[in-house]
């Protein structure tokens, strides 16, 4: 289980943009994870043999097929640093908050909860703010009580 993303101060504080650079970094991370698989057609045994010693695979039809299987990063800059200052030289807290904002502001959901579902969520948080309350009242409570030397 993967915990916090988007947390700060021990929790304290929730960001847009650190929840969006993790979650790219998680996304890398389970990538490594899962490993290479080797069968026959990842390794292509076929055509190394066809282009054979010298040759190029660029172009090649497998190539074009499973070269977007790759590590692929939204945030993550990957040009020289000519290439990163034409693009604009932004790092990647800049383009995790451009991200962000851009989720925040144009995000559809394509298929919301259903109205039960909604209406659950609604009554536990509900639930849970009475609970909070009912436990900030308590210490209050002893706060008051409590003789102060």
């Amino acid at each position: 289980m993967i915990y916090g993303l988007g947390l700060l101060e021990g929790g304290l504080t929730w960001d847009y943009a650190t929840l969006v650079m993790q979650n790219e970094f998680v996304r890398q991370i389970l990538h490594c994870v899962k490993g290479i698989p080797i069968n026959d057609e990842k390794m292509a045994l076929e055509v190394v043999r066809s282009v054979g010693p010298g040759g190029e695979f660029l172009s090649h039809e497998h190539t074009y097929k499973h070269f977007r299987e790759l590590s692929t990063t939204e945030l993550i800059d990957r040009h020289n640093r000519d290439g990163w200052m034409a693009l604009g030289g932004k790092d990647i807290v800049e383009r995790a908050y451009e991200k962000a904002i851009d989720i925040l502001e144009n995000f559809k959901n394509p298929s919301p909860l259903p109205e039960n579902i909604q209406k659950q969520l609604k009554e536990i948080v509900k639930e849970a703010e009475a609970e909070t309350a009912e436990i900030k009242a308590k210490e209050k409570e002893k706060r008051r009580k409590k003789p102060k030397f």
